[in-house]
């Protein structure tokens, strides 16, 4: 099947920014603490009734959470638009996927470039270390955020994908099904090195 690489315009998409108040910090493994976090997301499709249809999809490391549809910055078409779509895999018809861009991240969530709110300036190299423990950490701050007790699955590829493994390993009852791509658990220096 040759599917075209036009963004197509998606049903449901919608894109939202959560900020967490002082009362709602995330802590980090490295003992650091993110006061006044924000996470930024897009989600496609609408939520069920019963709230079973919530697909949260992970980013590799050059993602962001516009993964379907048209970005709005670029105009290009989101990374998995072969994936979420009509018709596709993951269809907005069926399921509510949600996408965030992870903590660290450049598109919206709390980074380097993100005001501290201890100094009033830009983090920049004093943002702390970010494990993909704290990414999944603010993933399950947000899905609790959307009123999501159960996701039917996560899904995501290669950093995204050791994204997935760490939501099984850490939240096994609050999702039905993982989908792993092209990921480990561990990684040799090489592939340290590629990423």
């Amino acid at each position: 099947m040759n599917r075209s690489l036009s963004p197509t315009p998606l049903v449901g998409a919608t894109g939202g920014l959560i900020r967490f108040g002082p009362d709602r910090p995330l802590r980090l493994d490295s003992r650091a603490v993110l006061n006044g976090l924000e996470i930024a997301y897009r989600t496609y499709g609408q939520l069920n009734a019963d709230r079973s249809n919530a697909v949260l999809v992970c980013h590799a490391l050059t993602g962001d959470q516009h993964a379907a549809g048209e970005h709005p910055l670029t105009g290009k078409p989101g990374w998995w638009s072969r994936v979420i779509g009509q018709g596709l895999a993951l269809d907005p018809a069926r399921h509510f996927i949600i996408c965030a861009n992870v903590v660290g991240g450049c598109m919206g969530t709390t980074g380097p470039s993100s005001i501290n709110p201890e100094t009033g300036r830009a983090y920049g190299l004093a943002f702390p270390v970010i494990t993909i423990a704290d990414m999944v950490r603010a993933q399950a701050m947000l899905i609790d955020a959307l009123g999501i007790e159960t996701l039917f699955a996560v899904v995501g590829g290669s950093m995204g994908g050791m994204q997935v493994l760490q939501w099984a390993a850490d939240y096994p009852e609050r999702m039905f099904a993982a989908v792993c791509i092209a990921s480990a658990a561990r990684h040799s220096a090489q592939n340290i090195a590629f990423h």
